[in-house]
């Protein structure tokens, strides 16, 4: 296998490409991750014991219903978060009928399919280094959005999710190289 950066590995096979990009993070971040896990699990409990045990009046109760609510959707997103970075990993297929992209936690996610020959571009997306986009889309405590843009004439994929530019642009152009090499296939 070939490397590009510490996180995309990539390997040409007899009629095709495969592409690895992990999620990994250093180790201290995906313990603050957990610690953080935590303490919004143990938040959500003392929520849930004063909603359905805690003496409280009838409307301090919807009041806790409303934050119940607001903290199970957060209690979901940090956990799929956590999920992403310690088993998360990009699964990218490339051959002469199908690109392929699975983002995957576990074995378990949904694949994304473009026809190879209807692709017109890979390019990585630009975004300002001072812009709110690229902060958050760089922040280790959030899944983030893929940095290259695979365009095909129906529709645009987005792959390789929080790749630094230079990894992201190197893997850009492999990608095309790639497709070039399966289309004489």
């Amino acid at each position: 296998m070939k490397k590009i950066g510490n996180r995309v590995s990539f390997e040409k096979h007899e009629d095709f490409f495969t592409i690895i990009i992990s999620s990994k993070i250093e180790k201290w971040k995906e313990n603050a991750m957990l610690i953080w896990l935590i303490c919004w699990s143990f938040c959500g409990a003392a929520f849930l014991y004063y909603l359905f045990g805690g003496g409280v009046s009838s409307q301090e109760k919807v009041i806790l219903a409303v934050l119940v609510v607001f903290w199970i959707y957060l209690e979901i997103r940090i956990f799929k978060a956590y999920m992403w970075r310690v088993s998360g990993v990009e699964f990218i297929k490339i051959d002469s009928d199908r690109f392929t992209h699975k983002k995957s936690i576990n074995g378990y996610g949904k694949a994304n399919y473009l026809n190879s020959n209807q692709i017109i571009d890979i390019s990585p997306v630009a975004l300002k280094d001072d812009s709110v986009n690229k902060v958050f889309n760089d922040s280790f405590w959030l899944i983030g959005n893929g940095v290259i843009n695979v365009k095909s004439s129906k529709n645009s994929l987005y792959v390789g999710v929080q790749l630094d530019s230079a990894d992201s642009k190197k893997l850009a152009i492999e990608m095309n190289k790639m497709l070039r090499i399966v289309a004489v296939k």
